[in-house]
């Protein structure tokens, strides 16, 4: 297994596997629905639905990179729709999905010699780009726990 396959299988790990934090992404976001999703503390938070996807804004954002381009994608940061509900909840989850396979792959047909190439993103390397995005992921993922706990045990 090459360091990129090796990566890619870090990231396949965060999303449904056995991932070393103990908990994956999937078991994480299993029972929040559209209400808890969208649930915020307060105008200064960010709610599960706004770190969902802004994960997602930043994996694209990963993707454009390791093209060479120092770029970001088409879609808001931290978006929420203002009318949430379960669709659009399901279709958020749907597209993180689908970020998360095309992201794998490719992280997996990104060449390894490439990997300690510069970014875009000066001063940083391409293998640096993808742990660092693996990283972030697992800090917001932390977000995601706290909130969820935080609504689940106030509503009791």
């Amino acid at each position: 297994m090459n360091e990129s396959e090796k990566i890619a299988t870090l990231f396949e790990a965060f999303y449904d596997g056995e991932c070393w934090i103990g908990l994956n992404f999937k078991q994480v976001i299993k029972g929040v629905d559209e209400k808890l999703a969208a649930r915020k503390k307060g105008d200064a938070f960010n709610s599960i639905w706004q770190l969902v996807n802004h994960i997602i804004y930043w994996r694209k954002t990963v993707m454009i990179r390791l093209q060479g381009v120092l770029g970001n994608p088409p879609m808001p940061d931290f978006y929420q729709p203002d009318q949430p509900d379960k669709q659009s909840w399901k279709e958020t989850l749907n597209h993180f999905e689908e970020v998360q396979k095309e992201l794998v792959k490719t992280i997996r047909s990104f060449p390894s010699a490439h990997l300690d190439n510069a970014s875009p993103m000066k001063g940083q390397t391409n293998y640096q780009l993808l742990i660092g995005c693996l990283q972030h992921d697992g800090y917001h993922m932390g977000q995601i726990i706290l909130l969820k706990k935080e609504n689940v045990s106030s509503e009791c």
